[in-house]
């Protein structure tokens, strides 16, 4: 209530990874959380997209219970954290990781630290695919920064941080994140050549009308 009353339009969001029908608790009665992320959702529509199959996708909105009308439910296909597999069978564990991790590397704790890009091998198709899910899917999108553009990441960086890299704004130093020199920024852009910041940028992507950051705004 108070974040209602004196910060309107902000919204408090739950990173709980539960099934629906203990994440609504975090709702409260309309009173505690604005959102919260449907975690079992997100690996399966990874999984649907190999299977090429919707089942997987219906058999967790079906155990999305009603919940409150003033809150909703975050659909996500990535995030900050490595994509956590911790509600997946053993069978779908084994799918995504020889689907979308074939690299140790790219693997951490129970899950898979890649973006999205890179997680179906920059297939503009594919991503199209994912994005009109989770536009279409009841619940509020929620994109990751950088994913917009289809943003790289960099799996040689410890833990987490290869998901974490600075924002490509332009083609400029530093990908336009920051004028400090490079040592001083907290993490190396990216400069793998399929996802280089000096064509993979808000500026560039800006510019050009079939741009995955238009075709997607448009939608």
């Amino acid at each position: 209530k108070m974040i209602d009353s004196e910060f309107p339009g902000t919204i408090l969001l739950a990173e709980a990874n539960q099934w629906p029908s203990e994440a609504k608790e975090y709702f409260g009665n309309e009173d505690e959380f604005h959102m919260c992320f449907n975690f079992p959702l997100m690996p399966r529509l990874f999984i649907a997209l190999v299977k090429q199959s919707s089942l997987p996708i219906k058999e967790i909105i079906n155990q999305t219970l009603p919940i409150p009308k003033t809150c909703d439910w975050g659909i996500f296909l990535r995030n900050h954290d490595e994509l956590t597999l911790e509600m997946v069978t053993d069978e779908e564990r084994d799918i995504m990781y020889s689907e979308y991790a074939k690299v140790p590397k790219m693997r951490l704790n129970l899950g898979i630290r890649r973006r999205l890009a890179p997680l179906v091998d920059n297939d503009r198709a594919k991503l199209e695919l994912l994005y009109a899910l989770v536009f279409s899917i009841p619940g509020s999108p929620v994109l990751y920064y950088g994913d917009e553009l289809g943003m790289g990441d960099n799996i040689y960086l410890g833990d987490r941080n290869g998901v974490r890299t600075p924002m490509q704004w332009s083609y400029d130093r530093n990908a336009g994140f920051s004028r400090a020199d490079n040592e001083a920024l907290y993490s190396p852009v990216i400069t793998n050549p399929n996802f280089h910041y000096e064509s993979v940028n808000v500026e560039s992507e800006s510019r050009i009308s079939s741009s995955l950051l238009n075709v997607g705004t448009e939608r």
